[in-house]
């Protein structure tokens, strides 16, 4: 087995981590996780699992390979516990380097005003650093809020840190899932906590997850769409159990184009 087919695989695992790549804004700024919910897992590769593996409602462990431009756009029934309007956030962003040989780089940009009247007055920068231990084993540290404009102006730097395994449950026949642990500077009542996840292939289309991002518990599904290669939709109900007076539902569209300017990593 070439080194060349080693890091292929790696980077294939690290498409499938789709779990909200792009992290959740302050509840003020917007009423969930921005999406990417479901995302780099629909791009059709050789070295893909055989199932559509997902988790919604928090950060992975992992960062989009080097060369991979995604984004995604997303609606919620209800802004958050003192709003119940409906909300709307835009994210896109690209991946830089080699996490299976080095340190790779994902930046996105965060849109949490979509309305017409001001589109694009409110948002924030968001950078991850990830590394592939092999080809189950992924560690990164993200940053939100680097850079913020509008109503994001007076939110401060939040740090997520998430280790994310890969597996199949009964052994490598078995269902493939994804468990993710991690912390975050804001994760519980904006003070340090812990967040974590669990999602499950079911088909090679669908998937679904359960997680916990500090605040509340979350759960999704993903469906990559059949004939739209790089594109996906995710359902996920925030708050499930409306622990902080804010369940709501979320709807998201993603893709993702790897190679999209012949940086593969």
């Amino acid at each position: 087995m070439t080194n060349t087919a080693s890091v292929g695989r790696l980077q294939g695992w690290a498409l499938v981590a789709a779990s909200a790549l792009l992290p959740s804004a302050a509840a003020a700024q917007q009423a969930a996780d921005p999406g990417l919910l479901g995302l780099l897992q629909a791009l059709d590769m050789a070295t893909r699992p055989s199932m559509n593996v997902t988790m919604q409602g928090i950060g992975s462990g992992t960062v989009a390979p080097g060369g991979t431009l995604f984004g995604s756009i997303s609606g919620s029934n209800k802004r958050g516990p003192d709003s119940d309007d409906v909300d709307g956030s835009l994210s896109f962003g690209a991946g830089f380097g080699n996490a299976a040989t080095g340190i790779g780089l994902q930046a996105s940009v965060n849109v949490t005003s979509v309305e017409d009247r001001d589109f694009g007055d409110s948002g924030f920068l968001s950078l991850k650093f990830g590394h592939s231990f092999d080809r189950t084993l992924h560690a990164a540290i993200g940053f939100d809020n680097v850079v913020t404009w509008g109503d994001a102006s007076d939110n401060s730097v939040e740090t997520t840190v998430a280790l994310t395994r890969f597996g199949h449950l009964g052994g490598s026949g078995g269902t493939p899932y994804m468990l993710t642990l991690g912390a975050g500077s804001h994760a519980r009542d904006d003070d340090p906590g812990l967040i974590a996840g669990f999602g499950l292939g079911l088909t090679e289309y669908l998937g679904a997850s359960i997680s916990y991002s500090g605040d509340y518990a979350n759960l999704g599904v993903g469906v990559k769409i059949p004939g739209l290669k790089g594109a996906s939709v995710s359902l996920t109900c925030n708050d499930i159990f409306d622990e902080e007076d804010s369940r709501r539902a979320t709807l998201s569209l993603s893709f993702a184009l790897r190679n999209a300017f012949g940086m593969g990593g």
